[in-house]
């Protein structure tokens, strides 16, 4: 099976064209899953192979108000590398268009937020704990569009304290616009890579470890509760 026919199971509307390039809005769950669990919130040719030359791939699991910001940083993106950039060169780019598209938002449309202090916004930040889990480390979920545009456009889908300096100590943060299914397997990715940093692996070590952790359970999702469990016994 391949991306390139159109699979049902991948596309699921086109919502724009820009110039020669088809912006579908595609089942992320399933890509991750049966494609590469590294596809996270939206992405292009140049960083997934997958991903037609000629189309923007944006997950169906993520805020419509940031479309149009990674819209513009996937078309940067693609330009900056055909032209001789190098995917690295190209993804700082769009990092800092995309930064600049959403202070300009916040400018125009939310101007009420930009002179909150760190307190404030964790406070907006922070919507609902997830109280399945007890223990010293506390799970929430947070409004993931608040986070990127304060602090970082890249962070994407969860992530937690050892890792981001933003997140308080012993929090994991998971974006709320995720499926009940989908984020559990960003709190087992995010337990079990915030455990092996803490017992002193590099966060590349640690994160390799944790997706190949998070693959093996979206084959095998009657087990996850058991593991996440487990993973949050030894935080």
């Amino acid at each position: 099976m391949t991306a390139f026919d159109k699979d049902k199971n991948i596309y699921l509307k086109k919502i724009d064209k820009i110039g020669n390039y088809e912006v579908w809005l595609v089942d992320g769950s399933y890509v991750r899953k049966v494609i590469n669990e590294n596809f996270v919130e939206f992405d292009h040719h140049f960083n997934h192979s997958f991903v037609p030359k000629n189309e923007f791939w944006i997950d169906e699991q993520t805020n419509h108000n940031e479309w149009r910001f990674f819209i513009d940083r996937m078309f940067l993106e693609q330009g900056l590398v055909r032209v001789g950039e190098s995917n690295k060169e190209a993804s700082e780019a769009g990092a800092m268009l995309e930064k600049k598209e959403r202070r300009e938002d916040l400018k125009h449309n939310h101007s009420d937020i930009l002179n909150n202090d760190r307190s404030e916004l964790l406070k907006k930040i922070k919507k609902k704990m997830i109280k399945d889990y007890v223990g010293k480390v506390k799970i929430w979920l947070v409004d993931g569009k608040i986070v990127r545009d304060f602090f970082l456009v890249d962070y994407a889908a969860g992530g937690h304290d050892k890792v981001y300096a933003f997140i308080p100590k012993d929090e994991i943060w998971i974006d709320e616009v995720l499926n009940q299914d989908e984020i559990k397997f960003i709190i087992l990715h995010e337990l079990s890579e915030r455990r092996l940093m803490s017992s002193g692996k590099k966060y590349s070590e640690a994160h390799k470890s944790a997706t190949l952790t998070e693959d093996y359970y979206r084959d095998h999702i009657s087990e996850i509760e058991n593991r996440i469990k487990e993973e949050f016994d030894k935080q």
